[in-house]
């Protein structure tokens, strides 16, 4: 048998140098930033940029915008993964059909020069990127939208290391098409095992500056449309109220959308499980700043599970990086019948490098709803100077001025909220909790007398009209009968010992709540188990006398030094608000010393 060979020493494979793209920023978008996300598929891409391959292709496809639209930025966050500097270079590459044509440059001078209006489309601003160990740097890329049709740029990317990527931007460019207006391809999926008729929405877009009015139909089974007929705001992604019962695992629905006699038809795929699935996406929670993305919102997302006739509260914290003071309002988010969501404070000024925290409150009705992709507003505004609001409020008549600065808006951009709701029918225990025993109306549930306030609001003498509620006589009863509905309860979650506490004194900030969640959580003044607990069976009375007894049997010459009290008390509340704060950072974090 002839042996082989021999070839010389074995060689290692070569290790290239990896690098990520950790985060996306998209420069005042028209929706939200998780359909960019996917649309550029930055899972996938990332997955190529940390495998051993020296080259792959990836397709950036940006979602539809309409003709003459404003230029969209897009800054890709780059991390450089290895332990040595790495050098990436970028060069754009000809997809065209475009030639160089004789061009005058001066007198009786003539070049042959390239008048391509595709180079135009993309532009990106660094052609050649150093990034040092465990370093991120941004590369910017714009997006121009004035070419009909649908486009693809290429740039090829080199590495130090000799790896070469081939980077597709795809443009879709068009102007209002029927065709191209939901956003949604999948329905959410829905469990098979439960026989209940949850409501979901369809997102249709308007890419247009003009309102338009949109009829939907659908002959499919168990599918049913809440507002068949809906109209969508200029620029904006309204809901489709949807409800559909899946007859199978993997189902297929038919949509008609049909707007000023024209129709197009949908294919939206449904599916069936018999487990709930969360949505899963590595879209990071938190938004980097840059000199044109001044106002961050984090988290960036949140997701709410809620019961019938709940209510949910969540933080969420939104920082000025810009240099100015500006205004910023929430835009509440109302859909009659399913949801409302709200906020607290609704309406805030914040210096420059401020942060304010933001309650985001969910109120379920009766209805069962599976929402996804909420595109929650928040404006930001300038301040008018005070001339100018005298003269808003003032000449607001007269249109014939020499410096209209009146007319000037005072709107500047708006930073999305991605938002997941989900109400869920309550469950067969906690409906057994809620029907324990009833309080009487005699007696509150804290210990003191009750007032019926529906018996005070009539007559003095009883038999006048009954006089209709204040604010104030309303808001009490509420909280009463929140009050009457938790302490009946035999179990209360955290959310619930706050609503409680807050109802019992109705002086709500958010520091009270975040620290009754925070101490409702731990093991503070809690009696442990390896500690007896020992049963008595005294009335008050007997206690009373007894603790007269023995306050009689006290020396009256006791020495009680107050110093020494109050500088326990001041030690307490010291190591308590740093516990606190560790849980809960309510200061920015460069001024906040994480080692103590």
């Amino acid at each position: 048998m002839a042996k082989s060979p021999c070839l010389g020493p074995l060689k290692p494979p070569i290790v290239y140098q990896k690098f990520m793209v950790e985060n996306l920023t998209v420069i005042r978008p028209p929706i939200l930033k998780i359909y960019y996300w996917e649309g550029f598929d930055i899972t996938g891409l990332n997955k190529k940029l940390r495998s051993n391959k020296p080259e792959h292709e990836h397709i950036l496809a940006v979602p539809v915008r309409q003709i003459q639209s404003q230029p969209l930025k897009m800054i890709f966050w780059l991390r450089n993964m290895s332990a040595k500097p790495l050098e990436l270079k970028l060069k754009r590459i000809q997809n065209c059909q475009c030639q160089p044509l004789q061009t005058r440059v001066g007198f009786n001078q003539f070049r042959q020069l390239f008048h391509c209006p595709h180079r135009r489309l993309v532009h990106v601003s660094q052609e050649v990127l150093n990034l040092q160990p465990d370093e991120v740097l941004p590369l910017s890329v714009t997006a121009y939208f004035f070419l009909y049709g649908e486009h693809y740029l290429t740039y090829e990317v080199y590495t130090g290391d000799g790896r070469k990527f081939v980077w597709n931007f795809k443009l879709e460019i068009s102007a209002f098409d029927s065709e191209k207006c939901l956003l949604t391809k999948e329905l959410l999926p829905i469990n098979i095992k439960h026989f209940q008729h949850v409501t979901q929405p369809i997102w249709v877009q308007n890419i247009t500056m003009t309102h338009l009015a949109f009829a939907f139909a659908s002959r499919e089974r168990n599918f049913k449309l809440h507002n068949s007929n809906l109209t969508v705001p200029r620029q904006s992604v309204w809901p489709l109220l949807v409800e559909y019962r899946p007859l199978d695992y993997e189902n297929e629905i038919e949509l008609i959308l049909t707007y000023d006699n024209t129709k197009a038809k949908y294919k939206i795929k449904a599916r069936g499980v018999i487990t709930d699935e969360n949505e899963i996406t590595d879209m990071p929670l938190k938004d980097r700043e840059s000199s044109d993305y001044l106002y961050v919102i984090y988290p960036n997302r949140l997701s709410f599970e809620v019961n019938i006739k709940q209510n949910r509260t969540q933080l969420v914290n939104v920082h000025n990086y810009g240099q100015k003071c500006m205004e910023f309002r929430w835009q509440n988010y109302i859909i009659s019948d399913f949801f409302a969501v709200t906020f607290e404070p609704p309406v805030f000024r914040l210096k420059g490098h401020h942060s304010k925290l933001c309650e985001i409150r969910i109120g379920a009705f009766e209805r069962l709803v599976f929402f996804r992709r909420i595109p929650i507003v928040l404006e930001v505004h300038r301040i008018l100077d005070r001339a100018t609001q005298i003269a808003k409020a003032e000449l607001s008549e007269i249109e014939s001025i020499d410096d209209p600065k009146w007319k000037e808006d005072s709107y500047v951009e708006h930073v999305f909220l991605h938002l997941n709701i989900r109400i869920h029918s309550r469950s067969y225990d906690e409906k057994s909790e809620d029907i324990s025993d009833e309080i009487g109306g005699d007696c509150a549930p804290c210990g003191g007398v009750g007032t019926d306030l529906a018996a005070g609001v009539a007559g003095a003498g009883g038999d006048g009209p009954a006089v209709p509620p204040t604010g104030e006589q309303q808001r009490a009863a509420e909280r009463e009968e929140l009050v009457k509905r938790l302490s009946a309860k035999r179990f209360l979650n955290a959310n619930e010992i706050i609503d409680l506490s807050m109802s019992i004194d109705h002086r709500i900030t958010i520091f009270e709540k975040l620290f009754w969640k925070y101490l409702s959580k731990s093991n503070f003044m809690r009696i442990t188990p390896e500690r007896s607990r020992k049963k008595f069976s005294k009335t008050y009375e007997q206690v009373i006398e007894m603790n007269q007894a023995s306050s009689m049997a006290v020396d009256n010459r006791l020495y009680v030094d107050h110093n020494t009290i109050m500088s326990i008390l001041n030690r307490l509340m010291v190591e308590g608000i740093n516990d606190l704060a560790k849980n809960w950072i309510f200061i920015p974090a460069e001024y906040y010393d994480r080692t103590n």
